[in-house]
């Protein structure tokens, strides 16, 4: 009895040490995860666990993310601040990218390309020992980003017309039959531009005024006035006290990308301020012919 009691304590440590030297299985991502390089520590590479929601990472074997609070940020991403358009951590390392890139996708070494959802643009990375690398590369965006469309929509909601009053002459009141004068008084009557964060610029220029005299007669197109000027003359058929004349601005719009023409389907063209308002009074002058003695 003692005999087998002995041995089978024998074949237990024996299965204790092989199960010491089995070798452990590799570290690998979770389901949904990715291994990302993190940088060379020792002269290698070191490799984190990147998964969806999780933007740092977690640890080099874990699955990160998770539930709870999102991690911390790993890098200090105020190191690449302005160099790029979207700016994100490598581990510690903080890197920037130009996203739309600014280079013409004509002119991407498209041989290279990893895959469709590369896009080739400059990359600037820094370290939190502050060794920078930096140039240009293919890069696969997490997040795709705003459309050069989506871009130039927001460049044009940035335009701002300027503020401005219905200006008339005879000044005060008009006359019924006499040219009345209309212009738009302003002290900011040049071109008008309105930027987005991607580099699309919009640009509005002076195109013409729109007048309605109030008579009823309907809208009508002047010549871009903003001095008093017979550019815009009205004649009233008929008296009032106050016709209610308004009017607005209208540009012509056209959008730039980092310099350069960007003509894309879809875009506004044109630019309206809105409608000013002002009454316009009209007298009626009688004249009374008497016969001599």
């Amino acid at each position: 009895m003692l005999t087998l009691h002995r041995a089978l304590a024998s074949a237990l440590t024996a299965l204790v040490g092989l199960a010491l030297v089995l070798p452990m299985p590799a570290a690998t991502a979770a389901e949904g995860c990715s291994l990302v390089e993190a940088g060379v520590v020792d002269g290698k590479m070191t490799y984190e666990t990147v998964c969806p929601g999780d933007e740092s990472g977690g640890d080099e074997t874990g699955g990160g993310g998770g539930g709870g609070a999102p991690a911390p940020e790993k890098c200090d991403k105020s190191v690449v601040d302005g160099v790029g358009d979207y700016v994100f951590c490598v581990g510690t390392t903080a890197c920037a990218v130009n996203n739309p890139s600014h280079l013409d996708e004509a002119d991407w070494p498209e041989d290279d390309r990893p895959g469709p959802d590369y896009i080739y643009t400059f990359k600037w990375c820094t370290t939190a020992a502050g060794d920078t690398d930096y140039g240009w590369s293919w890069y696969q965006p997490e997040d795709q980003g705003p459309s050069l469309e989506e871009l130039a929509q927001q460049a044009f909601g940035a335009l701002q017309t300027p503020a401005f009053s219905v200006a008339f002459n005879p000044p005060g009141r008009t006359v019924v039959g006499f040219p009345t004068w209309f212009w738009a008084d302003t002290g900011s009557a040049g071109t008008l531009t309105g930027s987005s964060a991607g580099g699309v610029v919009a640009i509005a220029q002076p195109a013409h005024l729109e007048v309605d005299p109030g008579d009823g007669r309907g809208v009508r197109t002047c010549a871009w006035t903003t001095t008093e000027s017979d550019e815009c003359s009205v004649d009233y058929p008929r008296s009032s006290p106050g016709y209610p004349a308004r009017m607005r601005l209208v540009y012509d719009v056209r959008f730039e990308n980092d310099g350069a023409p960007l003509d894309l389907a879809g875009l506004p063209t044109v630019l309206q301020s809105p409608w000013e308002r002002r009454a316009v009074p009209v007298a009626e002058i009688q004249s009374i012919v008497t016969s001599g003695s």
